[in-house]
């Protein structure tokens, strides 16, 4: 873990496996490049995330895994729709953006594949940075583009929007399984096996089992009292607003430590603490 502009940032070990096999499988300077692009512009579309979250007063982290980043944030008031819809956006937007302005430097055109492979560099710079950022544009969980929608879908369907967008996730990302075997494209198998997976994961901790995903909460929460440090949070925990009051009195800061209980003493969403 190190520090990046005041964030935590946790490397799984995850992370370190996959920028090694993508310079294993291709075995040449594209891979080393692929490698090294995908490494800086990851963490940069999560600090996209992260400074989008503190600018709405979240304490975010951000944690690096296999085939993925993401960034953990704790709201300390109620999030507003356009909040939220911001934070998502920030990410692709901050890798695309870099990786344009790096290529346009380079003397590349990004819109002419011709210009893109005319050297190592350019073409993994233009795969890792407008290429992944805009697939991960497209409306499906856990993506961005998939948060974004289920933030429009919030004014129609309130609570349910999750699970309406789990489930729509899976059923497009399965039909896109399906086209692609039936056409004989397999070269984003390995992205679409990653979505499914995440995908019955949102849906199955979305479901009305709920027992298990309390004992994990609780495991979290007391994990973060004993050692003082609240660790990487998974997708759908939150650790309880008394360790994040509790965490900014000793930093001196009794102002916020009142604000994060009163936030949520004031919140009329479901799951209060």
């Amino acid at each position: 873990m190190f520090r990046l502009l005041g964030f935590d940032v946790h490397v799984r070990t995850g992370f370190v496996m996959f920028l090694a096999l993508i310079v294993f499988l291709y075995r040449d300077g594209f891979g080393v490049w692929l490698a090294g692009s995908i490494a800086v512009l990851t963490l940069l579309h999560e600090l996209g995330h992260a400074v989008a979250a503190r600018s709405a007063g979240c304490h975010a982290e951000i944690s690096l895994d296999f085939l993925a980043g993401y960034t953990s944030f704790r709201p300390t008031t109620e999030l507003t729709g356009r909040q939220q819809a911001l934070i998502s956006i920030s990410g692709p937007f901050t890798q695309i953006a870099v990786s344009l302005v790096v290529l346009l430097a380079m003397g590349v055109d990004p819109t002419s594949f011709d210009s893109v492979r005319q050297s190592e560099a350019a073409a993994a710079i233009w795969w890792a940075g407008p290429a992944i950022g805009a697939m991960n544009l497209i409306p499906v969980l856990p993506l961005d583009g998939g948060h974004l929608a289920q933030t429009g879908l919030e004014v129609f369907v309130g609570k349910r929007a999750l699970r309406v967008m789990a489930v729509a996730s899976v059923v497009v990302t399965a039909g896109a399984a399906i086209a692609m075997f039936l056409t004989g494209r397999s070269g984003f198998v390995i992205f679409i096996v990653f979505l499914l997976f995440s995908q019955i994961q949102i849906l199955q901790a979305t479901s009305k089992r709920r027992g298990r995903a309390a004992d994990r909460s609780v495991d979290v929460e007391t994990a973060a009292w004993e050692t003082g440090r609240p660790g990487v949070l998974e997708p759908g925990q939150r650790l309880s607003p008394w360790f994040e009051a509790h965490r900014a009195a000793l930093q001196g800061n009794a102002g916020g430590a009142m604000g994060v209980v009163l936030a949520d003493l004031r919140s009329s969403k479901e799951g209060r603490w």
